[in-house]
């Protein structure tokens, strides 16, 4: 009798150490493959204990404004559109980390621009409030132009390096596939690279999601975290996973890969203080009327198991 009481004292306990599966299904948004394809490549989406509903979006702008709707629980984002968001009222936070070093600015193969300091006066495309204005305008402050010296021309990823080719625009700041793309396949040239910029790259989750489906985002964010370890030591079968997902040649893939970087950074006050930073230099050129707290929108804790 004792031997069958203690079994179930046990059992009662095993139930309550395990996690809750609050919910049956994780809905998350990707941009481009951006972690759907690591997950596959490095084996991480078999046997989940829950289903998983996924989105793509062109960029983050969509997959954040979905999410502020509630028709996902969860994306990958770049610092300055969750920025972005946030300060338009989303209410989400950054629960992973990872360093990103895939934005630049490119010209035109053949362009006599040869500088930063040379886009005075010219037509730059990219996403309003993206990673890549961001670098745009963290290029031109650190060449010592002023911003409201260029032309900024708001557009999709796709169509910025579209009219780069046809000659509408002087420049584009994006981030990847579409700088690899326009190198390998267009010639394009970088005129500045993201690793001179620290970027950080977000799995980001409403914050409705985390508190009703809290084991379900830890143990994805982990997944994750895994899969970004695993795509830094095999980046060829990363690139391989990322060509048949996209359907895009294997050798922009895999610049892709290598540009990226994409490694978690798990070190909270070094993340907040480069959210921060982003952060405060959205407010001083007019992208977000006021300063927000970096750690009021990015919270680790969830991803590390605390």
């Amino acid at each position: 009798m004792k031997s069958h009481a203690f079994s179930a004292f046990t059992l009662l306990l095993a139930a309550f150490a395990s996690p809750v599966w609050s919910a049956a299904t994780l809905s998350v948004g990707d941009q481009r493959g951006n972690a759907r394809a690591i997950l596959e490549a490095a084996g991480e989406l078999k046997n989940t204990p829950y289903t998983l509903d996924w989105h793509e979006f062109a960029n983050a702008a969509p997959l954040l404004e979905a999410m502020r709707a509630g028709s996902i629980d969860a994306g990958s984002v770049g610092d300055a559109p969750l920025t972005f968001a946030v300060a338009a009222g989303l209410d989400a936070k950054g629960i992973l980390a990872t360093r990103y070093a895939g934005n630049a600015i490119v010209v035109k193969k053949g362009s006599p621009i040869r500088s930063v300091k040379d886009l005075q006066g010219k037509r730059i495309a990219t996403v309003k409030g993206s990673s890549g204005h961001n670098l745009a305008l963290q290029a031109l402050h650190k060449a010592g132009v002023d911003p409201k010296a260029v032309n900024f021309v708001f557009t999709t990823p796709a169509e910025a390096t579209l009219v780069l080719d046809q000659g509408g625009v002087d420049a584009v700041s994006t981030w990847e596939p579409y700088v690899s793309f326009a190198t390998h396949q267009s010639g394009a040239q970088i005129l500045a690279d993201g690793k001179a910029y620290p970027a950080l790259n977000y799995l980001v989750a409403s914050n409705s999601a985390i508190a009703s489906k809290k084991a379900e985002l830890a143990d994805f964010s982990q997944r994750l975290t895994r899969a970004r370890a695993w795509g830094e030591q095999h980046p060829e079968e990363y690139a391989a996973a990322i060509s048949k997902l996209l359907r895009i040649p294997q050798d922009v893939a895999l610049a892709k890969v290598k540009r990226e970087i994409n490694t978690v950074d798990s070190d909270s006050a070094e993340v907040l203080a480069i959210q921060q930073n982003t952060a405060d230099f959205y407010v001083k050129n007019g992208l977000i009327p006021k300063p927000l707290k970096a750690a009021s929108f990015i919270d680790l804790s969830l991803s590390q198991g605390k």
